[in-house]
């Protein structure tokens, strides 16, 4: 299934404004968001850009303020199943990003 993330302006200087990922039927949001920080982390490495404060993890918490599937902020962030067309925004600014 295909899943669109758009990016905060915190990782676009990383991986552009919007990314295209294409996972197993099942997945939950959390390892979605692992598959993106391991991205955003290359990235940085090629680009030679620290990527402490623009990951969307840090450690089993979110590293951002806010994330949203199809405008709504899920309950169980990590649990949450993932569907074919969803819709993925992060959004740092909340906290002042």
């Amino acid at each position: 299934m295909k899943i669109k993330v758009n990016y905060d302006f915190t990782q676009q200087e990383l991986v552009g404004e919007t990314g295209v990922f294409e996972i197993a039927d099942g997945t939950g949001l959390g390892e979605l968001l692992r598959i993106i920080d391991a991205r955003i982390i290359d990235a940085g490495k090629d680009k030679g850009i620290d990527t402490n404060y623009k990951t969307i993890l840090a450690g089993r918490q979110l590293n951002g303020c806010m994330v949203f599937i199809n405008g709504l902020a899920p309950k169980n962030m990590f649990e949450t199943e993932l569907h074919d067309g969803d819709n993925i925004e992060f959004v740092y600014g909340f906290c002042g990003g």
